[in-house]
């Protein structure tokens, strides 16, 4: 079947010969971006990014999957192209279907031809490919247009483009081609390989006075715009037009004609004569190297092999950034070092005291000193700072010389001092990302990791020391976290206080608000250090500055724990765009960490600095709403991710009086939202650990009511203890009797699963009578069955049987649905011996749970009623029960529940006379209990294994 894509121009799909129209513009984007980046899988994330931006509707997961949905149709018969594969999204292609691929290949083959000198066969392949071009690629997509994909393309057309130009030269048929030339250099003033076409058509016209001014007007340009002069090739260019006759001179054509007035080569800098050579050593400034240098070996390999890189037009820059204290200075000077022989003609240093106390170092004041070291006579720098440029620019075109900035805080330090072109190389180093560096290899540092920390340590103080006592250097280790200024202070330390012990140093680093009075010597300063990045935030001192400062100290706040966008902008009271252009403006200034998309957190030492920040900055009036915002906003997102769990109930009543609008975080489904529970659960509790003894109590318990659907799912790992009991004090302190109840029945519950029964039976008891008090039926009816449950685990089924009567009794007077507690009645006629009730009990519950959609609940039952069946000799139901408990929990992820179902496939296995499979089955139940400590799952596969090595 012919299927036709096409991305150079407007987007067109053909199936069959036959154009379809694409319906949507949402489904024409995603058709869009897959052919463009169709050798890499594109996740849900990066697809939505494309459709809504930065801020993408709640239902953007949904969206999706309904456009995707759509693209498959309009594939049609195609539609099995359109794959999910490594977590993202594909296209399918085969050669020759995408205009832009073939597009491409032409064009390759024009290169080689070119390479060859094969003018015809260029002409050819440059026609070819330049005839498949409609336009500007997918204009009816602007959302693209920035993309390196598009930017990819239109810089091949433009390749291909002068290729054929350059044909057209070579083959004598550029005598209609100035129009098209003329339009070329205006539509991109910068690009000199047009001009020099220009240049060389109008001189080959006899219009050289034109030339002159084609290239008069673009070194104009270039020194206005970016401060650098034309590339040798166009002053090439320029000066064979000034040397030699155009083709209606007189040496041209054997005619008499009236001299031409002689063209004054342009002046931009002195003469070759007056610009002297060094006139002693090349000079050599690099500051002596670091004897201790420690790791890095990526990055000083990647910095050495761009520094080494023997660039021509345009010279290598190399960026060196990260946090203060990282280490940029020592990995520069040590790759200066060890590069020293691919510099002939020297390395100058600079500090440009971008961050510190003095005054930044200006350009102006620079480059007569680059200048005078590189050997020009002071006599003959210019007095202007553009002028300075360009004989320094002149002056290094031909030498191999390497440049260290050092300290840079922004771009406009760094240009003016940026070589034209020729072979040197300049490094420059930052805390600020400098995004408007152009042309720049990248190294951004990141702490050392803990076996580099452990060898600066011991270089600095001695292995002796370190080793003595491994704990002690350990807690020193996680004091420092892995900044290399923060080991190096206590390593000087410790070496110069023979009387201070390893146990001591990580004894005042561990003490609360001490760590940073602690990382300092003589002249070195972790505060200071920080303060100076905090103080040169991007930007002036206006309102920019002022609001990343700001966030900076009132994300002080929270500094202990990763957060999301939403979260930053609940806390920082701004929206969510903004709050991401302050976030991303600190991750720049290498205040923050972006280690993973949409989470954001400190370095640890920065978050300490942070939070003394906001308690000397901020009023507490002002921090305690930031917080009690947070708060509000992990409330509301925990009870958000229970309700997408589906496995819900009645919620505590809530005062909104005060409640702000709050963007949460999105769930495609409830495993999702049940795992963003577990990755936040660090920070929930700390969130109902601050709520406790804030000015709102109450949001401690009912933050810590919200975790119920995840406690249900995750008892056995005793997390949940520490937020349940921190909010019951509350509750507790405050006199809320709701509060003191719903936390007491949450402990009774997952006690309770985990059957540790008196403790679950002690809580369950408290809240029933609470219950009562507040008048709260439905909480009671659930407290009796779960009463019930522990009852029953505990070996006392009489006990069990009237608390879960009372329940059915208590609903069914209430009015609520009492085929909600069916499986507890069944679990006790079974421990009282009556099978067959259980089985017809059971089988009522699992109805009434399939009928509710609650797959936890309908595992349950199912693994419940087959394990009775399987008692009452119904083999085939019983397995087919049990097989099917199982896959809802292997999907859902759940581990207990499949422990559960394997230990009880196990055991119906066994009884059915399959040995084989009971072992099977048991095996993998205990390599999951037993991972999860789940005691009553242990103790039944060790007594079934037993049994089958037993039957022997």
């Amino acid at each position: 079947m012919a299927t036709k894509f096409g991305v150079l121009g407007e987007l067109t799909l053909q199936l069959e010969e036959q154009p379809l129209t694409i319906q949507g513009k949402k489904a024409g984007a995603l058709l869009a971006v897959l052919l463009l980046r169709r050798d890499l899988p594109l996740t849900a994330d990066q697809l939505i990014d494309v459709l809504w931006g930065r801020t993408p509707p709640r239902t953007a997961n949904a969206s999706l999957h309904n456009h995707l949905a759509r693209l498959r149709a309009l594939l049609g018969p195609q539609r099995e192209r359109l794959v999910h594969c490594h977590g993202g999204y594909r296209l399918e292609l085969r050669a020759g279907e995408l205009d832009a691929e073939v597009f491409t290949a032409r064009l390759a083959q024009a290169r080689a031809a070119h390479a060859d000198g094969r003018w015809e066969a260029v002409h050819a392949g440059t026609t070819a490919a330049l005839g498949l071009w409609r336009g500007r690629p997918l204009p009816e997509f602007p959302q693209l247009h920035d993309g390196p994909a598009v930017a990819h393309l239109a810089e091949l057309h433009l390749n291909a483009v002068e290729l054929h130009v350059e044909a057209r030269i070579h083959l004598g048929r550029h005598h209609d081609i100035v129009g098209d030339l003329t339009q070329r250099t205006a539509e991109h003033p910068l690009r000199e390989s047009f001009h020099r076409q220009l240049m060389t058509v109008l001189h080959r016209e006899d219009r050289a006075a034109e030339a002159i001014a084609v290239y008069h007007d673009l070194r104009r340009r270039l020194a206005d715009e970016l401060g650098i002069d034309p590339s040798p090739a166009t002053q090439k260019c320029f000066q064979e037009i000034l040397d030699s006759p155009g083709p209606g001179s007189p040496a041209a054509t054997g005619t008499t004609r009236t001299p031409r007035t002689k063209v004054q080569r342009p002046v931009t800098a002195p003469e070759p004569a007056q610009s002297p050579r060094p006139t002693s050593a090349a000079p050599f400034q690099t500051p002596r190297d670091i004897g201790d240098f420690t790791g890095r070996t990526n990055e000083l390999a990647t910095l050495l092999a761009a520094l080494r890189e023997r660039a021509t037009a345009p010279p290598t820059i190399a960026l060196v950034s990260g946090m203060g204290g990282v280490g940029k200075t020592t990995l520069v000077l040590r790759a200066a070092h060890l590069c020293h022989e691919d510099f002939p003609d020297g390395q100058l240093y600079a500090d440009l005291r971008g961050f510190g106390t003095g005054t930044p170092r200006a350009a102006h004041d620079l480059l007569a000193r680059f200048l005078a070291d590189l050997g020009v006579s002071p006599r003959l720098i210019p007095d202007d700072t553009d002028d300075r440029a360009a004989l320094y620019r002149t002056t290094l075109a031909g030498r191999r010389v390497l440049l260290i900035l050092d300290n840079a805080r922004h771009v406009e330090q760094v240009i003016p001092l940026l070589p034209g072109a020729g072979p040197s190389a300049v490094v420059v180093t930052s805390r600020h990302a400098l995004a408007g560096l152009p042309g720049t290899s990248r190294v951004t540092l990141a702490p050392l990791d803990r076996a580099e920390q452990e060898t600066l340590l011991a270089s600095i103080c001695g292995t002796q020391l370190v080793r003595a006592d491994p704990s002690a250097a350990d807690r020193v280790l996680d004091a420092c976290a892995g900044l290399p200024l923060a080991l190096r202070i206590v390593g000087v330390r410790l070496a110069q206080h023979g009387g201070h012990s390893m146990a001591g140093t990580a004894d005042r680093l561990a003490r609360t608000g001490q760590r940073l009075n602690a990382l300092s010597v003589d002249h070195l300063d972790i505060r200071n250090v920080f303060m100076l990045s905090y103080r040169a935030l991007p930007g002036p001192d206006g309102a920019r500055h002022r609001d990343a400062a700001r966030a900076f100290r009132h994300l002080g706040l929270w500094p202990s724990h990763p957060f999301s966008v939403e979260a930053a902008s609940a806390l920082l009271n701004q929206p969510l765009e903004h709050t991401m252009d302050l976030l991303d403006l600190l991750v720049s200034a290498h205040l923050l960490q972006n280690p993973y998309p949409g989470v954001y957190r400190f370095h640890d030492l920065l978050g300490e600095f942070a939070a003394e920040r906001a308690r000397a900055e901020e009023s507490p009036a002002d921090a305690e709403a930031a917080l009690l915002r947070l708060l509000h906003w992990y409330r509301d997102a925990t009870e958000h991710a229970e309700r997408a769990s589906g496995i819900g109930r009645a919620r505590l009543a809530v005062d909104t009086t005060s409640a702000l609008p709050l963007s949460l975080p999105e769930f495609t489904d409830g495993q999702q939202a049940l795992q963003w529970v577990s990755n936040e659960l660090p920070a929930v509790t700390a969130a109902v650990q601050l709520a406790a003894s804030s000015s709102r109590p109450e949001l401690a318990w009912h933050t810590a009511a919200s975790l119920f659907a995840w406690i249900q799912g995750n008892w056995w790992t005793k997390e949940w203890e520490e937020p349940v009991a921190v909010a019951l004090a509350a509750a507790e302190r405050e006199s809320d009797l709701s509060g003191q109840a719903e936390m007491h029945n949450l402990l009774g519950m997952a006690h309770g699963s985990a059957h540790r029964n008196d403790l679950s039976l002690h809580h369950l008891r408290a809240a029933l009578a609470l219950y009562e008090q507040t008048g709260e039926t439905e909480r009671q009816v659930s407290t009796l069955a779960n009463i019930s449950n522990a009852c029953s685990q505990a070996g006392r089924p009489d006990e069990a049987r009237i608390a879960i009567e009372g329940a059915i009794r208590l609903a069914d007077e209430s009015g609520l649905p009492s085929a909600r507690f069916e499986h507890t009645l069944g679990t006790v006629l079974l421990k009282l011996g009556d099978t067959h009730g259980a089985a017809v009990v059971y089988r009522r519950a699992l109805d009434f749970w399939r009928k509710e959609g609650q797959v936890l609940f309908i595992h349950i039952c199912l693994v419940s009623l087959g394990d009775t069946l399987r008692a009452l000799g119904e083999r085939d139901e019983s397995l087919a029960l049990l097989e099917e408990g199982l896959r809802i929990a292997r999907k859902e992820n759940h581990e207990f529940s499949t422990a559960d179902a394997l230990e009880a496939l196990g055991r119906a296995h066994f009884h059915f006379g399959d040995r084989q499979q009971a072992g099977v089955h048991w095996r993998e139940a205990l390599s999951i209990a037993e991972r999860h400590d789940l005691q009553r799952v242990v103790i039944d596969c060790r007594t079934g294994l037993e049994l089958l090595e037993g039957g022997r």
